[in-house]
């Protein structure tokens, strides 16, 4: 009699079934993979459009010599430019969730800074005490604090970004006349 050669049945079962196990595993590592790039692209493009929206904040803030309107998401100033006094306005448009910056003190349409904000306050400063315009004079503003928070866009997470500026052009008592 010929002995007969091949597979069982339970060894292809057998095969298959690791085969199964492994392709799964597989799978999983490349989903999880292409999240890890998602999510570090989405860090990215958060980190990079509030760096440039807190940067220009700060370089406007730090150039101003006189404030009018100071709200918590409003801020209108004057500093000097090559032409002379400028007045401009950063503010929360909460309509489509904006931060935008306009010439004049009553902007109807200014340029966007950053968007997808879900929070942004302006906090000022007289040393450690609150400052308050048209209350406390201008020298006695010594930092205005920034909280950025932006929404991640696969979802609704909240991303916090803040800062501190120091006006240099205000003859600043440093909070304390």
């Amino acid at each position: 009699m010929k002995k007969q050669t091949g597979f069982t049945l339970i060894e292809m079962i057998a095969v298959f079934l690791i085969m199964g196990i492994i392709a799964t595993v597989a799978g999983m590592a490349i989903v999880t993979g292409v999240k890890g790039y998602l999510f570090a692209k989405d860090n990215l493009s958060i980190s990079q459009k509030a760096q440039m929206a807190m940067t220009r904040m700060n370089r406007e803030l730090m150039e101003l010599f006189d404030v009018s309107t100071a709200e918590s998401a409003r801020i209108t100033y004057q500093r000097l430019d090559g032409a002379g006094t400028l007045t401009q306005t950063i503010y929360l448009d909460e309509t489509d969730e904006k931060v935008k910056i306009a010439f004049g003190p009553n902007p109807s349409d200014g340029d966007i800074l950053v968007d997808h904000v879900s929070e942004f306050k302006l906090t000022y400063y007289k040393g450690t005490a609150s400052w308050v315009a048209g209350t406390d004079d201008i020298r006695e503003l010594s930092a205005i604090g920034i909280d950025l928070d932006l929404k991640r866009f696969e979802n609704e997470r909240i991303v916090e970004f803040s800062t501190m500026v120091s006006p240099r052009n205000n003859n600043n008592y440093g909070g304390a006349p």
